[in-house]
């Protein structure tokens, strides 16, 4: 999806490498000390109704091209079909003998729902470092109609112009455009930042220019908003302003992961509520008979920036004194009314409230948000964690072993795995926070590690049945036995929730990120998974929100 128009991205400046020196001048610019916005005159407002007059003269004198069409027209109306009724009693009208209306909702089943859950998968290769090439999955379900999730995958300049690969999952809220312009202008920005500095740049170094990137990005949505609402030629409803403002209207969280394939570090940029945790790859041994939980353990490379976290609240109650009883929910972690304490746009929590009370009236926007006394409340500023990572090197390519002659078991029964001693590498999950409402981060990774373990037994393909005999053995609990009454609750005055916990993880999906998803959503409990995909919009809210999952694996897969 583009920019909202040529005009939004010209005031932006969206920079990368190659950009211009005014580019970068106009992006760098300190931001006013106040703000004040042009008045339209009673002169201007005379000259602009004229000139709208003028206009709607002009169209009305137009040729029309709707009357040719009209004289050409040659198709009669189509009738509409009757009501089928039961029986032949045509001429019985009782409603009793109607046929039950069909809902136009398609009731899901595991295939269909396979095809929703499937339908923006990728996958991608990468430079791992120490010789490695490394394994991107993703996949984004939607909710929301248009979507607001976005992401972004690929590789730009670090400092000194070495090449790293970026990975960004970037959740909107209230519209479309604000996660949409960061998808575009995001990561060329913190790459322009990075690129001036030396090769040899220290990690505070690194950070800062991470942080002041996301920074000019988000001073730049505001700045290019209230300029186009200051430009005297505008005018009350004026399509250029209404295109400007947007992403300042919207909002988004930003969660980026930069990766320097040389030094094999990782740097997690969080702004929001989105997540990142690490699988730490452990038990280098290569034993076939660790359990998938103790393979991996999960590092958290970012905390949820909410009024729940108490470094939040604390920065918040300091910079806002007086205010934390009507500022911040405790209980439910919001800023007034919104879920996240840093976000990129959402003008109603960074304006003036005249600023917030003209575009409310001139272009459609929100009124300024109850008890908001000392704007702004909302920073764009992200977190960053640092990490050095484990490549895993490749699995040898070692002839299969014949069926003849299995490994066996001393204990008896099925035979053992043959035992390959690679060194398993760390991977990284990136998602939304629609993913990380039903499951926690170690039951995340553990879900990876069952994946790649079924990857490697070859136990991912084939129908749904015949991949969850395979997993019998890898998996306690069968899907074919699963109760669908379990772990799921009826809270009074709430929705149906539920958790995405082990013994309902199953493997059916090549993607890994996908595999994830699915498990979120229900895994083994079929009914459930079914019902929460065919939830549609504006429902699906009440049961799912946008979701994006990003599965990065430093190593061979």
């Amino acid at each position: 999806m583009p920019l909202p128009t040529p005009f939004l991205k010209k005031v932006l400046g969206v920079v990368s490498s190659r950009s211009s020196p005014a580019s970068r001048r106009l992006l760098s610019r300190p931001p006013p000390s106040r703000f004040r916005h042009a008045r339209v005159s009673p002169v201007a407002t005379v000259v602009g109704g004229a000139a709208a007059v003028t206009g709607v003269a002009a169209y009305l004198l137009q040729p029309s091209t709707a009357s040719k069409d009209h004289k050409n027209a040659t198709i009669f109306v189509p009738q509409i079909k009757p009501l089928k009724r039961n029986g032949d009693a045509a001429a019985d009208n009782s409603n009793s003998n109607i046929v039950q209306l069909q809902s136009p909702v398609k009731a899901l089943d595991v295939a269909d729902a396979n095809e929703v859950l499937r339908r923006e998968e990728r996958s991608k290769l990468f430079d791992a470092g120490n010789g490695q090439v490394g394994r991107c999955d993703l996949v984004r379900v939607p909710s929301n109609s248009p979507v607001e999730d976005e992401f972004v995958t690929g590789t730009q300049a670090g400092p000194g112009g070495n090449p790293w690969t970026f990975w960004g999952v970037f959740d909107g809220h209230a519209g479309w455009a604000t996660s949409v312009l960061l998808r575009e202008a995001l990561v060329p920005m913190v790459s322009d930042h990075l690129e001036r500095l030396p090769a040899h740049a220290t990690s505070p170094q690194i950070s800062t220019g991470i942080s002041q990137a996301f920074l000019a990005v988000d001073d730049a949505i505001n700045r290019s908003a209230l300029a186009a609402m200051n430009d005297p030629e505008a005018h009350p409803g004026s399509a250029q302003v209404v295109s400007a403002i947007a992403p300042a209207i919207a909002g988004s969280c930003a969660l980026l992961a930069a990766y320097d394939p040389v030094s094999t570090t990782l740097r997690v940029a969080c702004t929001g509520d989105s997540r990142a945790v690490l699988g730490r790859a452990i038990n280098h041994d290569g034993s076939a008979s660790c359990k998938p939980r103790d393979k991996y353990a999960a590092v958290a490379l970012s905390r949820d920036q909410t009024g729940k976290n108490d470094d939040e609240y604390a920065r918040l109650v300091a910079a806002h004194p007086g205010e934390a009883e009507t500022m911040i929910n405790r209980e439910s972690g919001r800023l007034l009314g919104l879920a996240v304490t840093r976000a990129f746009g959402d003008h109603r929590w960074k304006w003036r409230e005249g600023d917030i009370t003209e575009a409310q009236q001139k272009y459609w926007s929100s009124a300024p948000r109850p008890n908001s006394k000392s704007p702004p409340y909302l920073t764009a500023e992200p977190v960053v964690e640092e990490t050095r990572i484990q490549v895993g090197t490749k699995r040898p390519t070692s002839p299969a072993p014949t069926p003849a002659a299995p490994a066996s078991n001393p204990q008896g029964g099925e035979p053992q795995q043959q035992e390959d001693h690679h060194r398993r590498g760390d991977f990284l999950i990136l998602a939304s926070d629609g993913f990380w409402d039903h499951i926690s981060n170690e039951d995340a990774v553990e879900c990876v590690a069952r994946w790649l373990d079924a990857k490697r037994a070859d136990a991912l393909r084939g129908t749904p049945a015949d991949a969850l005999k395979k997993m019998k053995k890898m998996n306690p609990r069968h899907a074919d036995d699963a109760d669908d009454d379990e772990h799921w609750w009826l809270d009074e005055g709430r929705y149906v929730e539920w958790r995405a916990t082990p013994e309902f993880f199953v493997a059916e999906d090549d993607n890994a990120a996908t595999h994830l998803v699915r498990n979120a959503f229900g895994g083994a409990r079929r009914s459930l998974f079914c019902g929460v995909v065919t939830a549609y919009p504006p429902i699906s809210r009440n049961v799912r929100d946008d979701t994006t999952v990003q599965v990065v694996f430093f190593g061979d897969v």
